[in-house]
C-alpha cells in the first residue's frame, strides 16, 4: 500500500485523534487510519511526530484541525481560550496547523448554513480568523462540503510530504 518515490513515503498511514466526535474515514482514499491521543490537531501522519510512552500521546510538527461550520463558530465564542491554547502549542511548527472548515467561507459571511442559528455577526467571523492567522502559526482552508474538508486534509497531508521531500534535497 506504500508507494515509495525516492526514498520517503507519502503518508499511508493517517493518525486520527481519539477525542475526534466526527471523524473523517478517508474512504476510497489510499490511506488507513489509526485512533491515538494527539497532544494538536486531529490528523497527522506518524513521521510528523514523536511519540511520548509515558502518556502514550504523540506530539505533531504538523496536523490538520477538522471543523464543522458549528465547531469553527464554538471556537470563536465560547471554546476561544481552549482553541487559542491549541493554536499556542502549534507555534513553533515548521509549517502552520491547517484548519480545515467544513462549510464554505462565503456562507460563513452570508449567513447561511450554520450561521443562520449562531448570534455572531459576520465581521466577528472575518475579524477572528483573519487576526488568529495574523498571530498565529495557523491558516484556515473553507470547503462547501464534509467530503471535500476530508479530501482537502488528506491533500494536505500528501503535500506535506512532498514539501518536506523538497526540503531535504
Amino acid at each position: 500500500m506504500t508507494e515509495r518515490r525516492e526514498r520517503r513515503p507519502i503518508p499511508t498511514t493517517v493518525l486520527r485523534d481519539t477525542r475526534e466526535q466526527r471523524p473523517w474515514t478517508f474512504d476510497s482514499l489510499p490511506v488507513e487510519t489509526r485512533d491515538v491521543t494527539l497532544s494538536t490537531g486531529d490528523y497527522t501522519a506518524p513521521k510528523y511526530c514523536t511519540h511520548d510512552p509515558e502518556l502514550d500521546t504523540y506530539r505533531p510538527h504538523f496536523a490538520v484541525e477538522r471543523k464543522s461550520g458549528h465547531d469553527l463558530l464554538t471556537s470563536l465564542t465560547r471554546d476561544r481560550e481552549r482553541f487559542e491554547a491549541e493554536l499556542r502549542r502549534a507555534a513553533e511548527w515548521p509549517r502552520p496547523l491547517t484548519v480545515v472548515v467544513e462549510t464554505s467561507w462565503e456562507g460563513l459571511l452570508r449567513n447561511r448554513g450554520c450561521m443562520r442559528w449562531r448570534d455572531v455577526h459576520p465581521n466577528q467571523v472575518a475579524g477572528t480568523v483573519s487576526a488568529w492567522a495574523s498571530r498565529y502559526n495557523v491558516a484556515f482552508r473553507f470547503t462547501e462540503t464534509r467530503r471535500r474538508a476530508e479530501l482537502c486534509a488528506f491533500l494536505l497531508l500528501v503535500r506535506h510530504s512532498l514539501a518536506e521531500r523538497l526540503d531535504a534535497t
